[in-house]
Formats: C-alpha cells, sequence, structure tokens
C-alpha cells in the first residue's frame, strides 16, 4: 500500500533546494546552541537548588547562575523561528501533517514554554522569597522543558515517516496522536538531553569567568563544577550516540557506518572533536568551545542526512518548483548578518564588561 501523502504546495520556492536546506542546518545550529544551554541550564539549576539546601556553594551558584536564563530563554525561542520556517518551505507538507496528526500536543508547546520562561524568572529573580519551594519551581520548569522537547522529538519523528499517517489518521482521534514511544524515539530525546547537560557544563564553566571579580572563590567552584557536568555528559553522550546510531533503520545506519563516505566521515570527524573537547576543557576553555561548536554543526548535518535518508522512498525536495526571489533573500542575509553581529557584541559586553568608572 503506498502512503497517503498531502501534494507539496504548488507555490514555487523562492530559493534554489540547496540554498534553503543551508539555511535551515545553519540557523538550526544557532538555535541548538541556545537550546543546550535552557535545557541543560535548567537541569544543572535544579541538581543545585536541591543540593543547596545544605550547601552554600550550590546555593550561590544557582542564585547567580539563574540570572544567565531568562536572556538564554529569548535567545532560543527567537532563534528556533528561521529554522522551523526552513523546514515549513521545504518539506511542508510532511511537517504540517504530523503537526495536525498531534495538533493538541502541538498547540500545548506555546503554552509550556510560556510556563517555562515564567518559572525561570520566578526562579531568578525571587528564590529568598520562594525559600523551600524554589528548588520546586526550578524542577517543575525543568519538566516543562523537558515535556517541550519530547514534543518537538515526536514530531520531528513522525513527519519522517509519511507511510504511517494514514493508518495513525484512521486509528486516533484527530490531533491525539504522540505514541508510542519507541527504542529510537527514546534514545533521540535522550541524545538531545544528555548533549544538552554536557553543552551546558561547558557554558557555566564559561559563565563563571564572569564571577572572578566579586566571588573568585565561586568561580574557582563553578567552573571545575562546569567542566566535571560537561566531561560526564560527554561521556554518556557517546554511549546514548551508540544507542541511537544502532536504532536507526538498517540502509541509513549503514551509510555512516561505511556505506558513504561523506556520511561516515562526518561522523567520524564529530566524535574526534567530541574527544578533543574532553581533552582541552580542562586547559582551555576556548578551544573545548570551539571543538564542541563544531561537533554540534557536523551532528546538524548529520541530523539532515538522516532526514533526507527516511525521506528518500517518498519526496525529494529537489523536484520542487522554483522561482528566485533574490531581493528577499538578500534582505534576509543582511538582516542576519546583522543580528548576529549584535548577539556577538551583547556576548563580548557580557563576558567581558568595561572598567567601571571611579
Amino acid at each position: 500500500m503506498n502512503p497517503v501523502i498531502p501534494a507539496p504546495v504548488p507555490i514555487p520556492l523562492p530559493a534554489p533546494v540547496w540554498l534553503l536546506e543551508f539555511l535551515l542546518v545553519f540557523t538550526f545550529v544557532l538555535h541548538v546552541v541556545a537550546m543546550n544551554f535552557l535545557a541543560g541550564g535548567v537541569m544543572m539549576l535544579t541538581l543545585s537548588s536541591f543540593l543547596g539546601r545544605h550547601d552554600l556553594q550550590h546555593r550561590e551558584f544557582a542564585r547567580r547562575a539563574a540570572r544567565a536564563m531568562p536572556p538564554v530563554v529569548a535567545f532560543t525561542i527567537t532563534l528556533g523561528v528561521a529554522p522551523l520556517l526552513f523546514l515549513q518551505l521545504v518539506y511542508g507538507q510532511l511537517f504540517y501533517t504530523s503537526s495536525v496528526l498531534m495538533a493538541w500536543s502541538w498547540l500545548a508547546v506555546v503554552f509550556f514554554v510560556l510556563l517555562g520562561y515564567y518559572g525561570v524568572y520566578w526562579f531568578s529573580l525571587q528564590q529568598d522569597e520562594l525559600g523551600a519551594r524554589a528548588p520546586w519551581v526550578i524542577l517543575a520548569t525543568t519538566v516543562l522543558f523537558v515535556f517541550v522537547a519530547f514534543i518537538f522529538s515526536r514530531n520531528m519523528t513522525l513527519m519522517l515517516r509519511p507511510q504511517d499517517f494514514y493508518p495513525l489518521h484512521l486509528r486516533h482521534e484527530v490531533g491525539s496522536v504522540l505514541g508510542p514511544v519507541t527504542a529510537p524515539g527514546l534514545a533521540r530525546l535522550l541524545h538531545f538531553l544528555v548533549g544538552a547537560a554536557a553543552v551546558a557544563g561547558l557554558g557555566v564553566a564559561l559563565l563563571a569567568r564572569t564571577w572572578r571579580t566579586e566571588a573568585p572563590e565561586l568561580a574557582v567552584w563553578a567552573r571545575a563544577y562546569g567542566v566535571k557536568w560537561f566531561m560526564a555528559g560527554t561521556g554518556v553522550e557517546f554511549l546514548v550516540g551508540l544507542w541511537f546510531l544502532f536504532g536507526l533503520p538498517q540502509d541509513i545506519r549503514a551509510m555512516f557506518l561505511g556505506g558513504d563516505r561523506l556520511a561516515t566521515a562526518l561522523l567520524v570527524i564529530a566524535v574526534v572533536l567530541a574527544m578533543l573537547a574532553m581533552v582541552a576543557a580542562k586547559r582551555s576553555l576556548a578551544a573545548a568551545c570551539v571543538a564542541i561548536v563544531g561537533t554540534l554543526s557536523l551532528m546538524a548535518v548529520i541530523r539532515h542526512l538522516v532526514r533526507v535518508a527516511y525521506l528518500r522512498p517518498y519526496f525529494d525536495p529537489r523536484t520542487l518548483p522554483v522561482q528566485g526571489q533574490w531581493f528577499v533573500f538578500v534582505l534576509f542575509a543582511l538582516l542576519l548578518v546583522g543580528g548576529l553581529a549584535t548577539v556577538a557584541w551583547m556576548l563580548r559586553a557580557f563576558f567581558h564588561p568595561a572598567p567601571r568608572a571611579t
């Protein structure tokens, strides 16, 4: 039986497919960096908040680190818009169908994100007033963001299986599809969450550098604490990554095990960069950051190759009509460069503040 797949929208694409796919992957890398800091950051805050009931360093760490979280949430949401738009542009008929099949949980993402955003602000601004309730507030916030990650993971997985659209439509009420949670689906989610914990650890080690003047002892402790999270998270990520890899269909898995030279090379380089980041983390945070950003970038490309391989029997975006709208894309490119320059300036000002006038 042939899968029932909605026809693509007949409106021509505004740019060649290769350019749209490049922008999809590039903007996703920007989003995933902030997203890792957010997901891993709230996990770290949750643990330290509970430990802080009996440990002064964890308590002070949670108080200071929480101040950075509201901007991280804002960056994550803002940087997530572009890749979602490019995904809808190229793979719209698949993404929209999977979104409709799980519409209730997909729509709930907006409310979960808003509640999580509120929880981050509440925790960061009123820890003292919350008292013993503070750990439970950040725990609830973490659960909200993890559930958002779960819903996104389910949707991104479902859109790769158009052969399941019609059977799921027949078996479920409209908008109620969410499960079942399979082993590959769980591995995909854990691959994200464990990786987020590792990257957030590296982010905390960087953040600790801004505390060296006001709280030098805490800065040293927080740097070591962040590096421990990074090392442990990356080590576990290797195991989860193997689980995820061997949970892929045999033909797709074979691509990364020698069947496709490019796919295999990308995976090997990504793993080597992650190992180099672990080696460099204790000596040079800058080198570790460069290596881990390289790993995240290559993993985003690998993620796209997996998507293309899943959909190859059913849909090839290169068959879509194209009618270039270059003025719009030049304007987008200029605004993107300007936005990235602004973010770079903000980060530089944050990590290297100008000396105060005396």
